[in-house]
């Protein structure tokens, strides 16, 4: 049974610890190492379509009350230099308040992988930083044109260097011939430590230019598949009918043995 924290959005500052604690992230998180905060920066348009910097503020003062590891910011953009995104969209600002680290993975260091067992990416490229690492992976809710749903699953694209897989955009070799079987082999190179989602005002019908819907929740869990299907379901998705969440089913997590806890700010 994996639980799944679905918290009334007050406010970042509110809510996102309300989350975090209710789905017990602080037992959860490495009390040494490098903590990872993974938003979703597709590119420089601003939220919904990416992740709120207050978002991933409200998180990383929750880590720092209940670790004492390394918390840094990382993304490869979809399209764009990452750098720029991150002073465009305020994250540049929010390292420098707190001294935090911002990890550009399109062009970090990276190590070539193999994963025999793989659907289909039998050999993936990851940042050196990345491998040792726990990462949070900190989307909006939206629907996706080739997943019907990005939440923190396909949020781990951003992991993937861009120099390795950049086409007519930053990640597009990862989306032939199936996205869905991308998603799945690149969370299982690389886990999932902690999802925690923004669906305070999710977008609907597409990733980049969707319409905006107020759902008025944050959700969180550690099983990234439970938090992907309890998410989607709030855009109207079954998550049965979803080709990631029934290949990751039993691999990365569980869609069928859920609990929610609902709590409130």
């Amino acid at each position: 049974m994996s639980d799944v924290a679905v918290v009334e959005f007050k406010n970042y500052v509110q809510s996102v610890p309300a989350a975090l604690e209710l789905a017990g992230a602080g037992a959860i998180l490495p009390k040494t190492g490098m903590i990872i905060l993974k938003p979703n920066l597709t590119n420089s348009s601003p939220p919904p379509v990416t992740t709120s910097v207050k978002m991933v503020e409200a998180v990383y003062n929750y880590c720092v009350k209940h670790t004492k590891a390394k918390i840094i910011i990382g993304e490869g953009c979809g399209s764009g230099n990452t750098m720029d995104i991150f002073e465009e969209l305020g994250y540049t600002a929010l390292a420098e308040k707190y001294k935090i680290e911002l990890a550009d993975f399109n062009e970090a260091d990276s190590v070539l992988l193999e994963n025999k067992n793989a659907l289909q990416l039998k050999h993936l490229y990851l940042p050196k930083i990345v491998l040792d690492a726990f990462i949070i992976s900190i989307p909006v809710l939206k629907d996706h044109s080739f997943t019907d749903t990005t939440v923190a699953m396909k949020n781990m694209f951003g992991l993937a260097p861009g120099k390795f897989y950049k086409a007519g955009w930053n990640k597009s070799k990862l989306h032939n011939p199936s996205t869905d079987k991308s998603v799945v082999d690149i969370c299982t190179y690389k886990n999932i430590g902690f999802c925690i989602v923004d669906a305070s005002v999710a977008l609907a019908g597409m990733h980049l230019a969707g319409t905006e819907k107020k759902i008025g929740k944050i959700i969180a869990g550690a099983d990234c598949v439970a938090v992907d299907s309890v998410a989607s379901q709030m855009l109207g998705h079954k998550p049965q009918n979803l080709e990631y969440l029934v290949m990751a089913d039993g691999l990365l997590g569980d869609m069928k043995n859920i609990n929610i806890l609902k709590g409130y700010p």
